[in-house]
């Protein structure tokens, strides 16, 4: 594909006659040149995927009783039949973590729920849709939720009964992370509140619009199924389209962030503070503790949670739409470099950066304060639109200009991870610790084959052999 030059017209919002930098010509869509993708299924139901994340979260919590509550059962003259001392369970406290865990699979069933009911009365009569609208809330979202608050609400008033205050207080460490990590949501949140508010005040919104703003749903991840990139030569639109997925891949890991702290947590460190602190007669009694092993083992099921959401929201098709939004967009790296006016070589000379230029590779130019920046393009796009001065545009385009770059580092980090637990698993002599890693680390090395299966399948598409050719002229043909 030939670079795309900047042409002689300005922008047609700009006044011509105090332009003095040619601007681009903007034709706005070009010709891909990027492969086309199989026909392939990329990413698994949000449903599907919550309930595993749910069986491995409660797994883990399993594992870590058992190293809590482990008996002697295996010596020849134990008094000890079973593998856990189940009456120093606290079931309350086990409901509660149970629901925490779960809420996650509660609010995915909800919006399955919805968008079922929504499926099957599209296109009916005004009276089916309303009786399917009473079934939905009727029958089966409102007597859910009742059951699942109620019995969060009765097990954890027995918790705060039968345990201490600065115990409880550890509950809302989920919740202060949640607002650790989204403090930039959150703070949006309250300042278009403020906005609003002052709206309302000043009569230019009614009561009624003001509330249905608020409800408005929080700040979303882009949806892979109607969104596609377009090969464009507007550097804005290329600039935007950037910006877009920046916030979007930003948001992406906050999530998985927050789901491998909180899935730790939940699982491994709060079973170790809601330990019995008394007998039934009201003895005190203290149950001995591997401080270390236990932040071993948060450790290891935190950075699995956080690797099995960051494979599930980083889908092979999303992979790929980022690496096409990076080579149109470049980047530029600081050089000392002659000054505009310089008396020496007009070729080497700088020109005013200008926003709407869509500059070659190998171009300089200069900003206000006197920086100079040399353009660096993709091998395949020859063009920049990248600001240069903008940090996350450059770290953008160095990590996503190759394609496998994210695939390779997520595969790296899956088999680190199996690795270190194989490792600890040699050091290890007690039962329930072999136990422990043996189960747990079932789920990496899934994650770790799907991670390999798609690392192949992205080589095959972008550098394909000559067998990978000729089949896919074939199946052109059949179509």
């Amino acid at each position: 594909m030939p670079p795309r030059r900047r042409g002689p017209a300005p922008p047609p919002s700009q006044n011509q006659s105090t332009i003095s930098v040619p601007a681009p010509r903007t034709s706005g869509v070009t010709l891909s040149v990027h492969p086309i993708w199989p026909d392939i299924q990329f990413t698994q139901g949000e449903l599907f995927f919550e309930c595993t994340l749910f069986l491995y979260s409660v797994l883990a919590l399993f594992l870590q009783y058992l190293n809590i509550y482990k008996t002697l059962w295996w010596l020849p003259k134990s008094y000890w039949h079973y593998s856990l001392k189940f009456h120093l369970i606290n079931p309350y406290f086990l409901s509660c973590v149970g629901l925490l865990l779960g809420w996650r699979v509660t609010v995915c069933f909800w919006k399955t729920i919805t968008e079922v009911i929504a499926t099957i009365s599209a296109n009916r009569s005004q009276f089916i849709q309303s009786s399917l609208m009473i079934i939905e809330y009727a029958a089966i979202k409102t007597p859910v939720m009742t059951l699942i608050i109620t019995s969060f609400l009765f097990s954890f008033n027995r918790v705060c009964h039968d345990f201490p205050s600065q115990s409880v207080l550890w509950f809302l460490f989920p919740i202060l992370c949640y607002i650790f990590i989204f403090r930039s949501e959150i703070i949006g949140w309250f300042g278009r509140l403020r906005d609003l508010l002052g709206k309302w005040r000043r009569k230019e919104v009614d009561f009624g619009g003001l509330c249905d703003r608020l409800m408005d749903s929080p700040p979303a991840q882009i949806d892979l199924e109607s969104v596609l990139h377009m090969c464009s030569d507007n550097p804005a639109q290329i600039r935007e389209e950037i910006q877009v997925l920046i916030d979007d891949l930003v948001l992406r890991v906050k999530k998985s962030i927050f789901a491998g702290v909180s899935t730790a947590f939940l699982s491994i460190m709060l079973p170790c503070i809601f330990v019995p602190y008394k007998t039934s007669q009201g003895m005190p009694q203290k149950i001995l503790i591997n401080e270390f092993w236990e932040c071993q083992l948060g450790i290891v099921v935190g950075l699995t949670a956080f690797s099995l959401y960051v494979a599930y929201l980083s889908p092979l098709n999303y992979l790929d739409l980022l690496h096409r939004a990076a080579i149109h967009l470049g980047s530029w790296h600081q050089i000392e470099g002659p000054r505009i006016g310089h008396t020496g070589s007009m070729i080497a000379a700088p020109t005013p950066w200008n926003e709407f230029c869509l500059y070659n590779h190998g171009e300089t130019v200069q900003m206000p304060d006197g920086r100079c920046y040399r353009a660096k393009a993709s091998h395949l796009i020859r063009t920049v639109a990248a600001h240069p001065e903008s940090s996350r545009h450059n770290t953008f385009f160095k990590v996503l200009q190759k394609p496998h770059y994210l695939i390779n580092t997520m595969c790296t980090f899956e088999f680190a991870l199996i690795f270190i637990q194989f490792w600890m698993l040699v050091l290890t002599n007690d039962w329930q610790h072999i136990v422990t890693f043996v189960l747990l680390m079932f789920a990496n090395y899934l994650l770790f084959a799907k991670l390999f299966k798609d690392k192949i399948i992205l080589g095959r598409i972008y550098e394909p052999s000559q067998e990978d050719l000729l089949l896919m002229h074939q199946l052109h043909q059949e179509r």
